[in-house]
């Protein structure tokens, strides 16, 4: 008898189960299908413009330095002491 209402509750779950696949994907496909015409309409290229920045936290107290920024030469005093 336990047999039975273990295979029962295992196919009620399973039903309930596919109802919410097919539920989701029913809903979906309309959204899937919007998007890929959006998609289908736009170009190939997109120009885009941008600033590349750095944020310096430890030398000179969070000041943003503008990129390419040139290495210093370090005095060889500089490097002794810090051996």
């Amino acid at each position: 008898m336990l047999t039975y209402a273990i295979a029962t509750l295992f196919a009620l779950t399973a039903t309930a189960a596919i109802a919410v696949i097919a539920q989701s994907l029913l809903r979906a496909a309309p959204q899937v299908a919007a998007l890929r015409t959006e998609l289908g309409r736009c170009s190939d290229r997109a120009e885009f413009t941008f600033c590349i920045a750095e944020t310096v936290t430890s030398v000179d107290d969070g000041k943003i330095v503008r990129l390419p920024v040139r290495a210093r030469l370090v005095a060889p005093q500089a490097l002794r002491a810090a051996a």
